[in-house]
C-alpha cells in the first residue's frame, strides 16, 4: 500500500500560539505511522517495519516543508526496524526526538501486523532570527532554532514571526549556528520573552497592522518622551526593549516580562496600549512613537518626536 505525508499549511486561525498542555496535546501533534511489509515477514516468522512507507497525520498551527523533508531523510536512513526489537525501536525514537522541531516524544506502540505509531509534540515558533547575514530561521519559546530557512520573516498565525535583534549578535557571541542549536545570548533571550507574549494579546487584525517587526532588548534604558521643561522625571528609565514596526513606527516597551520588577507595568497592559495604537492607525491617526511603559501611554507623531529630540539635545528641558 503506497502512502505519503499529508501536506501541512500554516494556520492563521485565532492569531495566537496555544498554551502547551503536556500529555493532553501529545496525541494532537504529529503521528508517524510506519507501515510494515508483512507478506514475506510472516513466511519467515520475522516482522520488520518498513520505515520508508509511512503516513503523517498532523494537526498543527505552523509547519514547514523543511520539517517534512528532515523527517523523511531520517526514515529513509532507518529503512527497517525489527518489530520485536525494543532496543531498535527506542533508538529510532531517540533519533526522532533529536529532530530540532520536535518538542517531545511519547511512548511508541508497535501494532502487529500494521507497523509502529510514534506520537510526537512539535515546537510552535514564536519568533525568528536572521542568520548568516541574510536568512531567517524560526525560533521556539525555549530558544531552539528550528528548520525552515527563509529570505524574509516567516508568515505565522495571521501575521509574521517577529525578528529578534540586533542582527548578527547571535553569531557574534555563539559563532555559526544551525537548526537544533539554542539561543543563549541574554539580550536575545529577553527579546524572545517579549515575542512569546505578543501572541497572547494581539488578534488577527492587530497582527496584520503590526506587520513585520523586530524586537531589540539589548539596551539598558530608554528616553522618556513625555518630559516637560523643569520636569523632575528622569531623562531615561531602566528597561530599553524597543519594538520596531513597519512604516517607521517604534514602541518603547520597557523591561522584558521576566524577571518581574516591582513598579513595571504588567506586560498585558503594554500590549493593550499597542492594540489601541494600532486601532488609531486604522482610524487614520498616524503615529511614529508609542511609549507603552506607563499607565497613560504616550503617542507621538514623527514631527513631535523630532521636536522633542531637538529640545532635548539643546538642553532646554534640563532641570532648574
Amino acid at each position: 500500500m503506497r502512502t505519503r505525508a499529508t501536506e501541512r499549511q500554516p494556520s492563521s486561525k485565532g492569531g495566537r500560539v496555544p498554551t502547551w498542555v503536556p500529555l493532553a496535546l501529545l496525541f494532537a501533534g504529529l503521528f508517524a505511522g510506519l507501515q510494515a511489509l508483512q507478506d514475506d515477514a510472516r513466511s519467515r516468522g520475522l516482522a520488520r517495519i518498513d520505515a520508508t512507507r509511512y503516513r503523517l497525520h498532523a494537526d498543527v498551527r505552523w509547519g514547514s516543508a523543511a520539517w517534512d523533508e528532515r523527517l523523511e531523510r531520517l526514515l529513509l536512513e532507518t529503512r527497517e526496524i525489527p518489530a520485536d526489537d525494543g532496543d531498535a525501536i527506542r533508538a529510532f525514537v531517540r533519533r526522532v526526538e533529536e529532530l530540532p522541531f520536535v518538542a517531545a516524544v511519547g511512548t511508541p506502540e508497535a501494532h502487529w501486523p500494521d507497523g509502529l505509531t510514534v506520537p510526537v509534540k512539535l515546537h510552535e515558533p514564536v519568533a525568528c532570527i536572521r542568520v548568516g547575514g541574510r536568512d531567517f530561521l524560526p525560533v521556539a519559546p525555549d530558544g531552539t532554532l528550528l528548520d525552515g530557512y527563509a529570505r524574509t520573516p516567516h508568515p505565522a498565525y495571521g501575521g509574521y514571526l517577529p525578528t529578534l535583534a540586533p542582527h548578527g549578535l547571535l553569531e557574534e557571541v555563539q559563532g555559526p549556528v544551525e537548526p537544533g542549536d539554542r539561543i543563549e545570548v541574554p539580550a536575545l533571550r529577553s527579546a524572545l520573552l517579549v515575542a512569546e507574549t505578543l501572541w497572547d494579546h494581539l488578534d488577527v487584525d492587530d497582527l496584520r497592522d503590526f506587520g513585520r517587526a523586530t524586537i531589540d532588548a539589548s539596551r539598558a534604558d530608554a528616553p522618556v518622551f513625555d518630559r516637560r521643561v523643569g520636569s523632575t522625571t528622569p531623562r531615561r528609565l531602566p528597561g530599553g526593549v524597543v519594538v520596531d514596526l513597519e512604516f517607521g513606527r517604534r514602541v518603547l516597551f520597557g523591561r522584558p516580562p521576566e524577571p518581574v520588577v516591582e513598579g513595571e507595568l504588567p506586560v498585558g497592559y503594554k500590549w493593550q496600549h499597542v492594540r489601541k495604537a494600532l486601532e488609531a492607525s486604522r482610524g487614520g491617526d498616524p503615529w511614529s512613537l508609542l511609549d507603552a511603559r506607563f499607565d497613560a501611554p504616550v503617542l507621538m507623531t514623527k514631527d513631535e518626536v523630532l521636536e522633542f529630540e531637538e529640545r532635548w539635545e539643546s538642553g532646554a528641558d534640563e532641570e532648574g
